[in-house]
C-alpha cells in the first residue's frame, strides 16, 4: 500500500474514533482533521467550514440527552472513505433514538485531510416518523405507497 493510502486509512481510523469520543470537551477537534472549506452534510443541514460544523456537533449535545456514536465498520475504496455507525442519544417528544447510518468521506489530494462528510440514513423512518402525528401520517403514506 502506498503513502497516501496509508494516510488515509490513519486518517478515517482517527476520524471514527473522533465521533466515537465526541464531547463538548472534544468537539474543536475536528478542525485539526479537515480542511478550512470543509462541507458536511446530514439529512437536515449542509455546512461549510470547521467552525459551523463544530457549532452543529456542539449543539447535539445542548438538544440531546447522551448522544453515542459507535462506528461499526471502516471501508477506504480509492478517494473515498466509508464509516458505518450507531447512534443513540435520548431527545424531547421521541425519547430514546437510535439508528444506524452510514458516512461517506472525501480526501484532499495528498490525504492529510478530510475535505467532505454525507452522512446517509432514514430520517423519514428514523426521526420524522417517530413524532406525534407526524409520524402517523408518514405511515400512512409508506401503507399506500408499498400497496403499488
Amino acid at each position: 500500500m502506498n503513502e497516501i493510502a496509508n494516510r488515509k486509512r490513519h486518517l478515517l481510523a482517527a476520524y471514527g474514533a473522533y465521533f466515537e469520543n465526541l464531547s463538548p470537551d472534544t468537539v474543536d477537534e475536528l478542525s485539526s482533521m479537515v480542511t478550512e472549506d470543509f462541507t458536511f452534510s446530514d439529512p437536515f443541514t449542509t455546512l461549510h467550514g470547521p467552525d459551523n460544523v463544530c457549532a452543529y456537533l456542539g449543539k447535539t449535545f445542548r438538544e440531546t440527552q447522551h448522544p453515542n456514536f459507535v462506528v461499526t465498520h471502516e471501508a477506504l475504496d480509492g478517494d473515498l472513505g466509508f464509516l458505518r455507525w450507531q447512534f443513540s442519544a435520548k431527545i424531547p417528544v421521541i425519547g430514546l433514538w437510535e439508528f444506524t447510518g452510514m458516512t461517506e468521506v472525501s480526501f484532499n489530494q495528498d490525504g492529510s485531510l478530510l475535505e467532505s462528510h454525507i452522512d446517509y440514513w432514514d430520517s423519514g423512518q428514523h426521526f420524522y416518523g417517530k413524532l406525534p402525528v407526524l409520524g402517523w401520517i408518514i405511515r400512512q403514506l409508506a401503507r399506500r405507497v408499498a400497496a403499488f
